[in-house]
């Protein structure tokens, strides 16, 4: 449907791109743009398909090994639950989505998944059930169901109507709630009305709009400014800006440090956001291994008061974007693991540095495996 999209939206093989009072002219194919489109989306569902069972295991410490094919963790024994912290202050929490009620999660020993013999090799069949997706799924519905001038509350409606609610987390499931109210874009995303509105769903939804905004940074902005204040605000919408003006460039660009750069230019200069990515780029520049870059940015970005930040943070897992990116070189195994090692959000990110990836490599270009 994204391709049928493609090929319908006014989008020309011709893109103009001002620069010194001069409009300078980027031509791409058709063929070649679609190939892009196709390896983009590809590259990101692969992304959070490969990562997903890392999710969540390491929150404040790094992934001790590489993943060289597709793994999964084998089931905990009961008797590791029953050795875990026993402290309570050491457990996580969390909210049961079936009946409302809290109760404590044992935290399980980091020494079951840092043990790599506990992992075995699969062959997925199939796409799992990923947000990273099929959020992008509802946005493109609602730009061919009322056109490219589509607007914020219309979208909001469209969540209403087809999200299923119980298939929304953190911000997205708060703006959620915020539409059924009355609450609608802007407001829903604002801090006012939502608590999680600098966490990372934008940054991970935000794919779409470099895709069908191939080399326009200004149009691209436009649309994030649009979706993305449904559900974040400020360095929330801003990480999406981020990722998307990188895939937007990346019809034009295969250097990973010039699209970092690039994303600088879509975002204010002075906002947390911006400051992490910058931090990133210095990292790069002195430390040629990526662990010790990460031993820097996880204290400054990942931690807070001592503690570590929201599993969720934009910023935090936004620098684990970029260390996978630029320390991968270009190489989309290496990028993933890189920034699936970083921990956090460990399949969103991989997600988005496999999808800026595929859009560079094309569809074509991505590794067979």
């Amino acid at each position: 449907m994204l391709l049928a999209f493609s090929a319908r939206a006014s989008l020309p093989s011709l893109f103009a791109q001002e620069t010194e009072n001069r409009v300078q002219y980027r031509r791409i194919p058709m063929e070649t743009y679609q190939d892009k489109v196709a390896g983009g989306w590809l590259g990101q569902a692969i992304g959070v398909l490969w990562g997903q069972w890392t999710e969540g295991k390491w929150r404040t410490s790094m992934v001790p090994f590489d993943l060289e094919d597709w793994y999964k963790v084998k089931p905990v024994p009961q008797d590791v639950f029953a050795k875990v912290v026993p402290n309570h202050k050491d457990r996580y929490w969390w909210k049961s989505r079936a009946d409302g009620w809290w109760k404590p999660r044992e935290r399980l020993a980091e020494s079951w998944y840092n043990d790599k013999a506990n992992w075995y090799i699969w062959t997925p069949d199939k796409m799992s059930d990923q947000d990273d997706l099929y959020i992008e799924f509802m946005f493109l519905h609602s730009i061919l169901k009322s056109g490219l001038d589509v607007t914020g509350p219309e979208m909001a409606e469209d969540w209403l109507q087809y999200l299923d609610p119980e298939r929304t987390w953190g911000a997205n499931e708060t703006a959620f709630q915020n539409f059924r109210k009355g609450i609608w874009p802007p407001a829903s995303g604002h801090p006012r009305h939502n608590a999680n509105a600098d966490g990372i769903d934008f940054q991970i939804e935000a794919d779409l709009f470099g895709l069908i905004n191939p080399g326009m940074p200004r149009i691209c902005k436009e649309w994030c400014d649009k979706a993305g204040h449904m559900m974040n605000y400020g360095d929330g919408v801003y990480g999406g800006m981020a990722v998307a003006a990188m895939y937007s460039e990346a019809f034009f660009e295969s250097d990973p440090r010039t699209l970092a750069e690039y994303s600088l230019k879509v975002i204010p200069a002075r906002s947390g956001y911006a400051q992490m990515v910058r931090d990133v780029l210095d990292a790069q520049q002195k430390y040629p291994n990526w662990q010790d870059a990460w031993e820097v940015i996880f204290q400054k970005w990942a931690m807070k008061d001592g503690k570590p930040v929201d599993p969720g943070d934009v910023k935090a897992n936004g620098a684990f974007v970029y260390i996978g990116l630029l320390y991968g070189g270009g190489d989309l195994w290496k990028s993933m693991n890189i920034s699936m090692r970083c921990g956090k959000d460990s399949d969103c990110n991989p997600s988005s540095v496999a999808g800026i990836l595929g859009t560079v490599l094309g569809m074509k270009g991505i590794p067979e495996k």
